[in-house]
């Protein structure tokens, strides 16, 4: 079966290279949770965003993703850096995670989790990372939050993402084409992205993916079933207090002890 974001490797950096706006909070409470000696983890981590800023703090990290392009993206940025010794790169469904460590702190960026669509999914990948980490050890979740209730409204539209300039001069442009599923809380998106050079042939690669929409209560509950306490839920990358139209819902849970 195709894996939508290794279709979309070769352009998922360009999109977000200038993106930083989280880095502070995971870089802050790595050291509230692990100190100089501990060990994180994060799923979903792609090409390695997260990843390279961690290491560079000199911590030992694991990141896992299904997409066998998006890590080897990340390996060559970390090896760029000669980081590699620092990171392992596992690919692996977070549904049925599987390592043989326990870790401090672990999360999940940028609104990521959303790509489990079902409450199974949902509960096997929150049980799996309960049980690879310590006992008071930390899991930040990041939700898209006022992104997606704008994309819900703008159903059946083709929205306009950005457009970037390539090193080969052509440019990129990314469009994303959302709809309300008819019987679940969730979106169906249609990515399309365009590569093209004036007078040139447009080529277009097309993913689809789903995104589910979570609301704060249930996300609470499903932490706390799966073995969470959860401490703090933020509104963004500030820290500021969630409300029902904040740019980001960002949970604070810790594994009971």
């Amino acid at each position: 079966m195709t894996n939508e974001y290794d279709l979309i490797a070769p352009f998922y950096d360009v999109e977000h290279a200038g993106f930083d706006e989280d880095c502070d909070l995971y870089l802050n409470y790595a050291a509230f949770y692990c100190g100089s000696g501990g060990h994180l983890l994060e799923l979903a981590c792609g090409s390695g965003r997260m990843l390279l800023p961690l290491a560079r703090e000199g911590y030992a990290i694991t990141g896992v993703d299904t997409s066998a392009r998006m890590l080897e993206t990340a390996r060559r940025a970390l090896e760029s850096e000669e980081l590699g010794e620092r990171v392992s790169l596992v690919q692996q469904d977070m549904c049925s995670l599987q390592l043989q460590q326990k870790f401090q702190m672990a999360f999940v960026a940028l609104g990521s989790f959303g790509h489990l669509v079902t409450r199974r999914q949902q509960r096997d990948a929150l049980n799996a990372l309960r049980a690879h980490l310590v006992p008071g050890g930390a899991f930040i979740l990041d939700i898209s939050n006022e992104d997606v209730r704008y994309m819900e409204s703008m159903g059946g539209q083709v929205l306009h993402q950005g457009t970037w300039t390539m090193d080969d001069g052509s440019l990129l442009t990314h469009f994303v084409s959302p709809a309300s599923s008819a019987t679940l809380h969730l979106l169906d998106l249609v990515h399309f992205y365009d590569l093209h050079k004036q007078g040139e042939a447009v080529r277009r690669t097309i993913a689809r993916m789903q995104l589910y929409l979570f609301e704060r209560n249930e996300t609470e509950l499903l932490l706390e079933s799966a073995g969470f306490i959860v401490k703090e839920v933020y509104g963004n990358y500030d820290l500021s207090p969630y409300e029902n139209d904040s740019p980001r819902m960002i949970f604070l849970a810790e594994a009971k002890k």
